[in-house]
């Protein structure tokens, strides 16, 4: 009595032969799973008489047997309900499996972020609004109304160092116009050393970042900015070409440049060529060819029937001359 209270009170443990459920065939051999993969592997040798008597069906009864131990060791697994059905996660793969595409290489670092990671300095991510003490409320930190905007300004105080009739707005347009020059080449310069590294940039970049220095500077170590230009000689061109076609008329009515020669801007490829829709003879002349070159290649296949028949009577007169010469 006691027993069946307790029975009562807890969980009730069910097997599936209970059920009536049927795990089906287990697989006799022992296999290796890599669940994490969703495989299973037998070490042991095949049975090579049984497979050469019938290859297909030994091979369909070990996918099959080999499948349900699969299904039933994820059956096994931990799960959870969840709305249709029960979800388990699945543990990490055992099986290293080839890669379809090599291993990305890694970004190189930029001069500011080799900087960064020598001092200690950690990136800590900003608000998107800030306060502008100008006009005295929350504004964006970039952007469309941005706080501090120049724009904006209306008034500017007059400073010690200010020169007579000087424009203080000129003045402050002129360096945001310096301070994006500067970024610009701080840019550029970030992609040539990623370039000189092998790291991927975009493809409109390519070519800016193989550019030469400003102002006759040189390039790298030793290297002169003529030798520079006349090893850029070929991407300037194709890029030079890859302009001059990407207009409405393919660049064929537009002003030729001065030293372009003629044919540089030949569109690439060639236009497909597509047979005329009221030309019979010609759709009728190429598929005779066609069928004349098919069967020139064929021709130890093809059988001659009357060449064949008349072997056949021949054969069988033969035969018929030397029975009556026997008689």
């Amino acid at each position: 009595m006691a027993d069946e209270e307790a029975g009562a009170g807890g969980p009730v443990k069910v097997t599936l032969e209970q059920l009536g459920v049927s795990t089906g065939l287990e697989y006799e051999g022992q296999l290796e799973y890599d669940i994490g993969n969703l495989c299973a592997f037998d070490p042991a040798p095949l049975d090579t008489a049984r497979l050469l008597v019938d290859p297909d069906g030994t091979c369909a009864e070990m996918a099959r047997g080999i499948t349900q131990a699969v299904v039933t060791q994820l059956f096994n697994l931990p799960a959870e309900p969840i709305t249709g059905g029960r979800l388990a996660v699945l543990p990490a793969p055992t099986t290293a499996l080839p890669r379809a595409q090599p291993v990305p290489k890694a970004k190189p670092l930029t001069r500011w972020q080799q900087f960064a990671a020598k001092k200690g300095i950690v990136k800590r991510k900003r608000s998107k609004l800030v306060y502008d003490d100008t006009v005295g409320e929350w504004r964006r930190r970039h952007g469309y109304k941005r706080a501090n905007d120049d724009n904006d300004i209306p008034i500017i105080e007059a400073k010690a160092s200010d020169k007579p009739g000087e424009d203080p707005f000129a003045a402050l347009a002129a360096e945001k116009r310096e301070r994006v020059k500067t970024n610009r080449a701080s840019q550029l310069a970030n992609l040539k050393q990623a370039a000189k590294k092998g790291g991927a940039l975009p493809a409109s970049l390519r070519l800016a970042a193989t550019l030469p220095g400003e102002g006759g500077k040189k390039v790298g170590k030793g290297v002169d900015k003529s030798l520079r230009r006349k090893e850029l000689k070929e991407d300037i061109k194709s890029a030079s070409r890859l302009a001059g076609i990407s207009t409405a008329s393919v660049g064929k009515f537009d002003k030729r440049l001065a030293g372009e020669k003629a044919g540089e801007r030949a569109p690439l490829g060639k236009r497909r060529h597509f047979l005329s829709v009221t030309d019979t003879k010609g759709e009728r002349s190429k598929i005779s060819s066609l069928a004349d070159k098919f069967l020139r290649e064929r021709s130890d296949d093809v059988v001659d029937i009357r060449k064949a028949m008349g072997r056949m009577e021949a054969e069988a007169r033969e035969e018929r001359r030397d029975a009556k010469r026997k008689r």
